[in-house]
């Protein structure tokens, strides 16, 4: 996480609940707290905050006395108070949210965040510590594909307050109950992805996608669904799993040239790959072998984080993840209000991706 996200949390923390603990805020957030106590020191020069012992507090008068500070605003109770699960925020999830945080400022809603760190007993820990403390709302991403069968279903099932589950499907749970849903329609994404190659001229095409992300069973559904329409049998040797490998770049590099050998015989001119981070790798790769790209093979990235970045810039699907945690927060903010006042339909929502063209495949 870079520091200008990191110093715009604490602010935010301190802007929600008028102080912090080092140790709680680098706990939920998965950084050291010799890192937390460094920008609380940048902040404290520039006027920000004040250091306390563990923590810090706001500028000005506290409550009691009125919260001055730089702004000169004086301290209002929320509307609501959301909480909100996500599996990091470090990749991918900073965007959603970021959505989730403008609506929470724009409505006057209290936004509190947990991450689960993609580990489910972390995610049910982070679930009940919400709930306990009294929200009115919870958005969550759950760390698995599925929600089916789950622990954490059975935790959501039993809130007593409305739950939005962000960027995962619930179609597959055969009694969502009273939940309702918000995801990028990541189907559809690969479908633009295949689109766009296609319009191009190439019909070999290959999808290749961590086996460990929740995004590559639709990506590989909407994949073969862009072909059947466009009349192409699907060949499912050209759907290959990239096998996680945390903390060891080398292991997934290897992968890689693994993949470039494979692909050196085959008539694939274009691939499809998922996430950025292996996609930029991949591209490295492609030039270290004198491989134009996009003239020899043509790269569209999905995620679109950090694929703008890369030695050529490659073109990614972005999925629209500020709408998401946008629409996921107004919509737990409704549920809330409909709870006391009149009841309205129950919402599950996808939204659509879109296409960034850069150089990789550039016609």
């Amino acid at each position: 996480m870079l520091s200008k996200e990191r110093h715009g949390l604490i602010l935010k923390e301190l802007a929600l609940k008028d102080s912090l603990t080092v140790t709680e805020f680098a706990a939920r957030f998965g950084i050291s707290g010799m890192t937390v106590r460094r920008d609380l020191a940048t902040l404290e020069n520039e006027g920000l905050l004040n250091r306390v012992h563990g923590g810090a507090v706001p500028v000005g008068p506290q409550p009691g006395g009125g919260r001055g500070g730089r702004s000169g605003r004086t301290s209002r109770a929320a509307l609501a108070t959301i909480g909100m699960v996500v599996p990091s925020a470090s990749y991918y999830f900073p965007g959603i949210i970021r959505g989730a945080e403008a609506a929470a400022q724009d409505l006057g809603v209290r936004l509190v965040l947990g991450v689960s760190k993609y580990s489910a007993p972390e995610e049910g820990l982070q679930i009940r510590r919400l709930l306990a403390s009294g929200i009115d709302g919870l958005l969550v991403t759950p760390s698995r594909e599925s929600l089916a069968g789950t622990p954490t279903l059975d935790l959501l099932a039993a809130a007593q307050v409305p739950i939005v589950v962000v960027e995962r499907s619930i179609e597959d749970v055969l009694d969502p109950g009273a939940l309702e849903s918000v995801r990028s329609d990541h189907v559809r994404g690969a479908e633009i992805a295949v689109n766009h190659l296609l319009a191009l001229g190439h019909q070999r095409i290959a999808l290749f996608a961590r086996d460990s992300s929740p995004t590559a069973t639709p990506l590989a559904e909407g994949y073969r669904i862009a072909l059947h329409k466009a009349g192409i049998g699907h060949d499912p040797s050209l759907v290959r799993a990239i096998m996680s490998a945390p903390n060891d770049p080398e292991v997934l590099r290897a992968q890689l040239e693994t993949i470039l050998d494979w692909l050196a015989g085959t008539d694939v001119t274009a691939l499809i790959i998922h996430n950025d981070e292996d996609a930029l790798m991949f591209a490295d790769s492609c030039l270290a072998r004198k491989l134009n790209v996009p003239g020899d093979l043509a790269i569209v990235a999905y995620d679109d984080e950090i694929a703008s970045l890369g030695s050529v810039p490659l073109s990614a699907v972005a999925p629209p993840k500020f709408d998401v945690g946008n629409q996921a927060l107004r919509m737990c903010l409704d549920r809330i209000g409909s709870r006391r006042g009149v009841p309205t339909a129950l919402q599950r929502v996808s939204l659509a991706p879109s296409l960034v063209v850069r150089e990789s495949s550039a016609s």
